[in-house]
């Protein structure tokens, strides 16, 4: 079997990549409901939001976020919900006073948790976690610098095995992968440089049998090295 057929079989393209950007798109809007200036709230001399705020989506009685302002900077709780839904937050995110850090949940519909980590200024740093749906179990971990991946991406299926474990840097896949079967069972050991395939790879079966391996430069097999088994 050759190496690239065996691999598009166990893609573990999982779907919480896209169940996750569902939450983190939310983020965009986030900001931008802060910089709304509508409503009867206050401002200081300087015309700079203070106090408590409370903002409305437009031509409703809905909230769209609330929280509070010390002379132009949030602080404290802020509050985001997204529209046709009041009875939870969309978003709850914490700004520390006199830091530019902020704690963040993303929240469904019923206020169970999907997603939370930290920010630094307004981008994601650290850890972040992502839960199953429905359940408090962790989906996802992964690691963020600036607001891109930077580190070990570990994914885990509901039964609690890991799924997935990707290194990344600067956003692409850099260094060791290998991903397993529900059962715990290896099935891709694979090498990454600058996100494409380089080093030696190997492929199993959910038997644990090996299927394949071979080696990569620069995304492309040395066809002299591989060793194919069918």
């Amino acid at each position: 079997m050759k190496i690239d057929k065996f691999m598009s079989l166990f893609n573990f393209s999982t779907k919480s990549i896209v169940y996750q950007w569902a939450c983190f798109s939310f983020i965009f809007l986030a900001f931008q409901n802060l910089n709304a200036q509508e409503g009867a709230n206050l401002t200081d001399a300087q015309g700079k939001r203070h106090g408590e705020w409370k903002v409305n989506f437009p031509g409703t009685n809905q909230t769209k976020f609330e929280g509070t302002f010390n002379h132009g900077k949030e602080t404290g709780k802020f509050k985001f919900y997204k529209k046709g839904y009041e009875n939870y937050p969309s978003a709850i995110m914490n700004f520390e006073t006199g830091s530019d850090s902020i704690a963040v949940k993303y929240y469904t519909q019923k206020g169970e948790v999907i997603s939370e980590g930290m920010m630094l200024n307004k981008k994601r740093a650290g850890k972040w976690t992502t839960y199953h749906y429905k359940s408090n179990q962790i989906m996802m971990t992964e690691y963020y610098k600036n607001d891109i991946l930077n580190g070990l991406q570990t994914t885990y299926f509901k039964n609690g095995k890991v799924g997935e474990k990707t290194n990344y840097k600067n956003g692409i896949k850099d260094g060791s992968s290998q991903i397993y079967a529900d059962n715990g069972q290896l099935l891709q050991d694979l090498h990454y440089k600058n996100g494409e395939l380089d080093g030696h790879q190997t492929y199993y079966k959910p038997d644990g049998s090996l299927v394949a391996e071979g080696d990569y430069k620069n995304g492309r097999r040395i066809e002299d090295q591989n060793k194919l088994k069918n």
